[in-house]
């Protein structure tokens, strides 16, 4: 290796940083240089794939541990204390005996992230360490190398079940299509297949790849942490430049399935790579209780502050009035004595260190501590746990469990939150005519029966035409559409085909989607129809596409088909065309293959898919038929996306002679008016469509869609605005309604949450119809009424102030609901209207958001926690849910069938929504009063130990002497009285869960400030110092006259300090067991082992065999017993009063937890039936009569006129007029 100067280097690192951080970058394969050194590769100033976690190394472990501790302010407070009693002039006792407290937190502190960092470094090495193969020119194939082996423009095989080592575009696989199936499941959580394809035209070569054939340039965009998108283009020796994006990356650390091996070129490696610039590590948020707890410490500084300016001018007036120089001030070594202005100066800083035990040291380890113990009790509840996933609650946020105690307003996801997201097929409407399903099929006696049979060919087109008996001749005429239409459900997906036999080395997650009701053709059941024979004619080979099978190729069963799609709507829709004949087969890149129900499989030419995305609300398909040669568009989305992109009816239909005059224009209206329905049944809707391209019109689109997809400025618009023009003037075929379960327990936990005082938000992409049926179902609304724009708005919220500020509504509140669309939701935003909806929203017990975006949803959640100081849950199963999740106080992610994204980003994941019951109600509660007790405590316990330092200063001259041992002093607060609050807060137990969850309204108690208040701060504060006051005067005043040494003085008074601060412990403790005896018990015998101990070991100590003495005179236990009891009597007093004459809510619970469980559950089910506990008013709507393209719209369910709104109950539907419009954003 050649020598570099210094400066060459720097100069090539500079060079590099700016080559790293240009938006674009051109790489090259390493093969023509492999052997050189590292500052001849042109890839050079990349980094490379070994990664590195760990934040410490073994030398320089102690000075950046110290250095990270030092920037908690209260480390640094101490350590600046214990420094400055090395200074002669202000050090209050031995400078060696400050430092053991201090230093015993940093050490413990040091050893926890020691460990973790340690597991760190193990786990880097483990990854560092796998094997990967790495193409070699010298050798001629690839050759096995560790991860950290590879580098940005290496070629790396990888092969069946491996995980990916780095960012590869994929160029070769051994799938003859170019097809490589990957598994996102380490960086998503979805463990669906997904298809990966090669960049076409790039590499020919076949069937073996040639690395050293590849000599073209590859230009990517800089590293970031997009998962989704990827911009890049290859451009080939010739200047011909080839598009690439996400569907030709395989990102670090997914796992090849079903694909023998596929070869990669690396375009990012080790910390530039997707997967590891989005592992951000664990979580950090600060509680609401941790914030109140800074701002206590800032109190508790400036009381210390206070005591210690008292101190020093105590100081200089004592020695202002010293008549002489008393003997006992040692001057000078030049024989003065320091001013009293000076030495109080001094006597400032030595006050300080005297009375730093004020400032609670160990109340963060103590508080750390007690959140893991929170955690393990919240993971290890058994009721949290789903047996049908085999899943148990996740904590991913360490410090903020006390939250989960004070939370006002939830906001929820729809689908997968509230509902199963295991989606059934239950209607279609096809060509205006409605086909209802009855789940299971058990009581219809109609049936669609799938029958093979022998046809006239009348024309090139494949149909099949349904018949039945006199009606057969007119349903004959739709044959065309209703092949299109079911073609369209199997075409039209991302849904990637695998066989049943393909093996991965995992367990697998079933896909799970409740498919009974239409999982055998036989049992399909259809109304208004007679029995409906399927004919099916057969294909031509010498017309079809597709290739006959072989004499030796096995025939591919229905039952060897598995289908792995990335949502269970698109399950539900293959499934439900392969139920009725319709089986997709397999998806290749550029072919999708499905067999009719005549038994012949039809192989689609796919030329491009426009993929789903949040504006458009659609994705399609443009494929070429195998017989017709025609360029067909087939488009699946929202109804509001694809109605307003209708151009002529179906071709077909013109040409029917029976068909009444302009009926085709009505096939839109008849369609709307199915989805209505269905959107009022709360299934979810989606709208089928195709487009009959000339051959003209494909040619100059494609032209605009390559170009697109080769750019790399505006790229995603440049997409999106080519699949826009292409997307016009659809042909409507039909409709189709899919069911989405309502999960376990929804409306009881709804209901639950409700009168804990928590207002329940939804906010969902749905229609609005669906989602006002699912906000009945779940007992989210009420009443209905129609508010549609924003002058009404403006009504009725001067109405509800009204309401407000009437004296005979005092006692009452209006039970509003308020349904609001996506389209309205935006205008409410904005800057002028934003204060006028909060202020509306602030009156309604639950609001449901509709149509509404992601962004949006996280931006509803950040407006009301602003706006009304409030403490905000979010809670999502999907993707979409990312914003909303992060951007409340806590946020919740449920692992459903959509994938881990949700989870991944919350701070809590559950596995169904009935669990945030037990969750918040129980735990939330137990949490929020645990801690803030034990805080409040912990501060009276330092200020009433401290303070006995304090009023002794009175009686010495403000000379900072302590008449208690230095060592006791510490062992007091770091042994005797340091396990008794920390078992307070992990064990207390106020009220049984079984109470909580009977009596939701007790989650009340824990709103707002809680228990932790300012009030009660103060107030433990001044009970401190009232008892500190008894603690030390009673002493005195038994033994003042007597020859007592200030040593022996302070015994007793330590003693007694100790027996009034466990005791008052004692009074707090709301539910004993065995482990409270055992603390405490342990810890009085503790203090009296070590203090006798030490006092009879420790000959040349100032507190020498002071216990001894002082235990056998009687005296000492009747000031222990006396003090003591006077101490404490005025909180015992208060608490019986308060308890037996206006007894909290709490307390009222904690008297019917005493009773037996039979009484106590018969009580609270009397209390609720008093009340009118969990009953929800509910409308009065029947369930409708299914209907048929003769229904008429006076068969659906008026809605209710405000002449049938009675009591004070009504909902406010914000809907837009024309909401059925894009929403934009």
């Amino acid at each position: 290796m050649m020598w570099r100067s210094p400066l060459a280097r720097v100069r090539d690192a500079l060079r590099g940083q700016k080559v790293r951080e240009k938006d674009l970058r051109n790489l090259v394969s390493n093969l023509p240089y492999e052997g050189l050194d590292k500052w001849k590769q042109p890839n050079r100033y990349f980094p490379g794939n070994s990664i590195k976690t760990s934040k410490y190394t073994l030398l320089l472990f102690i000075p950046m541990n110290l250095f990270e501790q030092f920037h908690r302010l209260a480390n640094l407070y101490f350590v600046g204390l214990a420094i400055l009693n090395f200074v002669p002039v202000v050090n209050a006792f031995q400078p060696e005996v400050a430092l053991i407290p201090i230093c015993v937190i940093l050490c413990l502190t040091a050893m926890k992230d020691a460990w973790e960092d340690f597991r760190r470094y193990q786990s880097d090495k483990r990854l560092n360490s796998m094997p990967c193969l790495i193409y070699s020119r010298k050798v001629k194939q690839f050759v096995e190398r560790y991860w950290k082996d590879v580098r940005v423009g290496d070629f790396v095989k990888v092969v069946c079940n491996e995980i990916v080592p780095a960012d590869l575009l994929l160029l070769h696989t051994s799938d003859p299509n170019g097809v490589c199936h990957i598994e996102t499941a380490n960086l998503d959580g979805e463990t669906n297949l997904k298809q990966r394809r090669v960049v076409p035209g790039v590499c020919i070569t076949d069937p073996e790849f040639e690395a050293e054939s590849f000599n073209s340039i590859v230009v990517c965009e800089k590293p970031n942490i997009n998962l989704n998108h990827f911009k890049c283009y290859v451009e080939k020796p010739d200047k011909d430049k080839v598009g690439a994006g996400i569907e030709n990356l395989l990102l670090r650390g997914c796992t090849v399935r079903n694909t023998d091996h596929a070869v990669g070129f690396v375009v990012y490696a080790g910390h530039e790579t997707k997967a590891m610039l989005n592992n951000n590590g664990p979580r950090y948020k600060r509680s609401k209780q941790e914030r109140r707890l800074n701002i206590d410490v800032m109190f508790c500084v400036i009381l210390l502050l206070t005591m210690c300016l008292v101190g020093a001018l105590g100081h200089y007036l004592w020695l202002q009035t010293l008549p002489g120089l008393p003997p006992y001030l040692v001057p000078h070594s030049n024989g003065h004595l320091d001013s009293p202005s000076l030495s109080s100066f001094y006597m400032f800083f030595t006050m300080i260190i005297l009375l730093q035990v004020l400032i609670p040291i160990s109340l963060y380890v103590s508080i750390e501590l007690v959140k893991i113990a929170q955690i393990f009790f919240i993971t290890n509840d058994i009721d949290l746990y789903d047996e049908e996933t085999d899943s148990q609650i996740q904590c991913r946020a360490l410090n903020i469990t006390e939250d989960l105690g004070q939370i006002e307003y939830i906001f929820t996801d729809k689908t997968g939150t509230l509902t199963e997201n295991k989606m059934v097929f239950r209607r279609c409407s096809i060509m205006g005519t409605e086909y209802p399903h009855k789940e299971n099929g058990k009581t219809s006696h109609w049936t669609l029966k799938l029958v093979c049979c022998t046809c006239t060919v009348v024309s090139p087109h494949v149909f099949i035409m349904l018949t039945c008996g006199a009606e057969s001749t007119s349903v004959s005429r739709k044959i065309d559409a209703y092949l299109d239409f079911f073609l369209a459900l199997a075409i039209c997906n991302t849904v990637v085909v695998s066989m049943a036999t393909a093996q991965r080395q995992r367990v697998s997650a079933e896909f799970s989607v409740d498919i009974s009701s239409f999982i055998s053709a036989a049992d399909v059941k259809l109304r208004d129809f007679t029995k409906l024979d399927a004919l099916y004619r057969e294909i031509s080979q010498t017309c079809s596409l597709h290739v006959p099978r072989s004499s030796s190729e096995p025939a591919v069963t229905p039952d060897m088909v598995c289908y792995e799609a990335e949502s269970p709507d698109e399950a539900a829709l293959v499934y439900a065309a392969k139920a009725y004949g319709f089986i997709l087969l397999g998806r290749t890149p550029d072919s999708v293959t499905v067999r009719l129900p005549s038994g012949e499989d039809l192989r689609f030419e796919v030329l491009d898919t426009l993929t789903f995305d949040s504006n458009r609300k659609r994705m399609s398909v443009l494929v070429r038929h195998p017989i017709s040669k025609e360029y067909v568009l087939y488009t699946k989305g929202a109804d509001y996306a694809i109605m307003e992109l209708l151009g002529t009816p179906y071709a077909g239909i013109s040409d029917c002679v029976s068909l009444e005059k302009g009926n085709q224009k009505n096939i839109a209206a008849d369609t709307q008016q199915h989805l209505d329905y269905y959107a009022k049944e709360g299934l979810r809707t989606l709208c089928i469509a195709k487009k009959v391209l000339s051959g003209r019109e494909y040619e100059s689109w494609s032209a605009d869609r390559h170009r697109a997809l080769a750019a790399i400025e505006n790229r995603e618009q440049l997409i999106m605005d080519t699949a826009v023009q292409i997307e016009t003037n659809l042909t409507l075929l039909g409709a189709t309604g899919i069911e989405d379960r309502l999960q376990e327990n929804v409306p009881d936990t709804i209901t639950a949450l409700r009168e804990a005082g928590i207002q329940v938000w939804v906010l969902t992409g749905d229609k609005p119809e669906t989602a006002v049926n699912i906000g009945y179902a779940c007992r989210l609304l009420e009443e209905e009424d129609l508010l549609t724009c924003t002058s009404i708005l403006d009504c009725t919220l001067e109405e509800v102030r009204r309401y407000v500020a009437d004296p005979r509504n005092v006692d009452t509140t209006p039970d509003i609901s308020l349904v609001i669309d996506g389209r309205t939701l935006a205008m409410t935003l904005s800057s002028d209207l934003q204060e006028r909806f909060v202020e509306l929203a602030k009156h309604c017990r639950s609001v449901l958001c509709c149509r509404v975006t992601p962004l949006q949803k996280s931006a509803v959640v950040k407006i009301i926690r602003e706006k009304l100081k409030v403490m905000t849950l979010a809670v999502g199963d999907g993707a979409n849910d990312v914003n909303m999740i992060q951007a409340a106080d806590v946020g919740i992610g449920i692992s459903g069938q959509e994938g881990m994204q949700a989870v991944m980003m919350s701070d809590f994941a559950i596995s169904r929504f009935k669990h945030l019951k037990k969750l918040l109600l129980v735990h939330g509660h137990w949490c929020n009063s645990r801690l803030a007790n034990m805080i409040i405590y912990f501060f009276y316990k330092n200020t009433a130990n401290v303070n006995l330092l304090f009023w002794y200063q009175f009686f010495c001259g403000f000379t900072a002497t302590a008449m208690i041992d230095y060592w006791l002093m510490i062992f007091f607060n770091l042994f005797f009285t340091s396990a008794p609050p920390i078992m307070f807060g992990i064990l207390d137990k106020d009220i049984s869960a079984e109470m909580l969850l009977g009596v939701p309204e007790l989650y009340r108690t824990g709103q707002g400030s809680g228990e932790y208040r300012f009030s009660t701060f103060w107030v433990s504060m001044l009970d401190a110092f009232y008892q500190s006051l008894v603690c030390f005067f009673i002493p005195y005043l038994a033994y003042r006259g007597s020859d007592m040494d200030i040593f022996s003085f302070g015994t007793p008074v330590n003693t007694i300090s100790l027996f009034t601060i466990l005791l008052h412990l004692s009074i707090e403790i709301k539910a004993w067991t065995v482990v409270h005896w055992v603390i405490m018990l342990g810890s009085v015998a503790l203090y009296f082992i070590v203090t006798l101990a030490y006092s009879a070991i420790c000959v040349t100590c100032n507190a020498y065999w002071t216990l001894q003495s002082q235990m056998v005179d009687p005296m000492f236990y009747l000031v222990c017993i006396i003090t003591t009891v006077v101490a404490l009597l005025p909180r015992y007093t208060f608490h019986v009063l308060k308890n037996s004459i206006a007894p909290s809510p709490l307390e009222q619970a904690r008297h019917l937890d005493r009773m037996d469980p039979i009484t106590r559950d018969q009580w609270i089910k009397e209390w609720r039936s008093f009340r009118g506990g969990g009953q929800v008013k509910r409308s009065g709507l029947s369930v409708p009569p299914s209907p048929t393209l003769g229904t008429s719209v006076e068969a659906y369910p008026p809605s209710p006129t405000a002449s049938e709104i009675t009591g004070d109950e009504f909902t406010l539907n914000v809907i837009s007029e024309n909401y059925n419009r894009p929403v934009h954003t």
